[in-house]
């Protein structure tokens, strides 16, 4: 494979030889869908590894637990800011891309290892959110990059990705079976092993199928001030790490007290990031007229984030602690509604994307598709108001709820993940190509920090007023977004590509 020569960059715009699309799509996909086993098999059964007593798990009590996975999910998209940044102006999104693949595996090989212990825990977060801070959103931006300007493939390379990442998104059934039978260390190594295979495809074969597409920063900086850049990015990671364990290790600060701290910062940041592109003189006015129109989307899109990490943390909970998992007598992990949730978004987004194609110019605008997508979301987390008005206290509940939840909720996700990431790239300054990428993933921050701060409300026995509030929010800001759809397509400058 090595010896085969480079495509022509103008070769691989005109390329139809995967599906229709660039074969280099092919290297994305594959790269997408080993990612999501070894991500989503990792992180669904995380939370019980991090509350479950040891030598079994680490022994975390459950609000610390749903936190420190909250605050996981928000700082690796906080990190992706500066791998995003660096990717524009230090790396290139392909050097990035490279560096991402060689360190992401052994994070998943530390937590494989038994008796890692906490130390173990904090190193494989660590190196994950160091992927993040070196490549941010490099390969969205690559995929964007395969196709040049007004090319009506992107939006379903977009939906086409998300179909292919849930596939591997599927596998938490298998790594929380492993988990209940031979301990959490050989789900990791199984996380570990689909991180290995996923690096080694991309980096065999990407020189090949993208030519030099995305090589070079989009702004780049002198050289000199390159090296400074890197330099300071590794004295900065060392200095963190540093201060947070001792800050830890002599119990000056709690687990919750760190957590609502960097929450709070979550929240906000995306604002401070979004002013920045629009003041910058490199962002020509036509430009900052478009990114203004898509703030409305989103600040739902923020609000669609926090009812997907109710599904991680607070609902995960609630599945092992209060539905039956018993399934025609045998026991099945809580973790298994995660493997649900992606076959729906195998399903369902397959269902949709087919149903934009068939509806082609009549289909709603990207807009209008994130509006009906975030409604989706409010009703999903109002269902579950239900079950805690039905079932007393100590009664498990029927696993049907939690099935309805993420069917509701899943046909949201796959409206507005396609549309909302293509709108950003299309909408995207010039100068800031893969950091308008990150600005829009750090709705997932914004939600996961959101998540982590209404961690703190959520207690036993006021169930439904915590989710009937977080319901509400989200259905307000659907239907201020459906009575706006109009004006926002015009002012983003949607109309010609949709």
């Amino acid at each position: 494979m090595a010896g085969k020569p480079a495509l022509d960059n103008e070769a691989i715009y005109r390329d139809r030889s995967f599906l229709g699309h660039p074969k280099g799509l092919l290297t994305i996909c594959l790269r997408y869908l080993c990612n999501s086993f070894s991500y989503y098999g990792c992180t669904a059964i995380l939370i019980y590894y991090l509350y479950k007593e040891a030598p079994v798990g680490l022994g975390f009590a459950e609000k610390e637990a749903a936190q420190l996975l909250s605050l996981y999910f928000a700082l690796v998209v906080i990190c992706g800011v500066v791998g995003s940044y660096m990717a524009d102006r230090v790396f290139g999104p392909r050097r990035a891309l490279r560096l991402m693949n060689m360190i992401n595996p052994f994070a998943y090989i530390i937590l494989a290892i038994p008796g890692s212990g906490v130390i173990g825990y904090a190193a494989a977060m660590g190196l994950l959110l160091c992927t993040s801070m070196v490549a941010g959103q490099s390969l969205n931006n690559l995929t964007s990059k395969l196709y040049v300007k007004g090319d009506e493939r992107r939006d379903n390379a977009f939906a086409f990705i998300y179909i292919i990442a849930n596939i591997g998104a599927a596998i938490p059934a298998v790594t929380g079976a492993i988990s209940l039978h031979f301990g959490y260390h050989a789900a990791f190594a199984l996380c570990a092993v689909a991180s290995i295979v996923g690096s080694t495809i991309y980096l065999t074969t990407e020189r090949r199928v993208f030519g030099t597409i995305a090589e070079e920063p989009a702004d780049p900086f002198p050289e000199a001030k390159k090296k400074q850049a890197v330099f300071i990015l590794i004295g900065a990671v060392v200095a963190i790490a540093a201060l947070l364990a001792f800050l830890f290790v002599n119990k000056i600060i709690t687990i919750s007290q760190f957590a609502n701290t960097v929450s709070s910062v979550g929240v906000v940041l995306p604002a401070i990031y979004l002013i920045y592109v629009i003041t910058s003189p490199k962002t020509k006015p036509e430009e900052k007229r478009r990114v203004l129109f898509i703030i409305p989307i989103f600040v739902a899109y923020c609000f669609t984030n926090l009812v997907s990490y109710q599904g991680s943390t607070v609902l995960s909970i609630y599945a092992e602690r209060s539905v039956d998992m018993n399934f025609f007598g045998v026991e099945i992990s809580p973790a298994s509604f995660i493997t649900l949730q992606s076959i729906f978004s195998i399903l369902l987004g397959s269902a949709i994307s087919g149903l934009w194609a068939k509806l082609g110019k009549k289909q709603p605008s990207t807009p209008g598709k994130m509006g009906i997508g975030t409604l989706c979301y409010g009703i999903s987390i109002l269902i579950m108001v239900l079950p805690f008005q039905i079932y007393g206290p100590g009664e498990k509940a029927s696993p049907l709820w939690l099935v309805a939840f993420y069917a509701i909720y899943t046909i949201g996700e796959a409206i507005c993940w396609a549309a909302g990431t293509s709108a950003a790239t299309i909408v995207a300054p010039a100068a800031f190509a893969t950091q308008m990428l990150t600005i829009w993933s750090m709705g997932q921050s914004t939600g996961a920090s959101l998540s982590a701060l209404a961690a703190n409300f959520y207690k036993e026995g006021s169930e439904s007023i915590y989710f009937l509030c977080i319901g509400i929010a989200v259905v307000a800001a659907a239907v201020v977004i459906l009575l706006l759809q109009k004006p926002l397509a015009r002012g983003m400058g949607l109309e010609k590509q949709e």
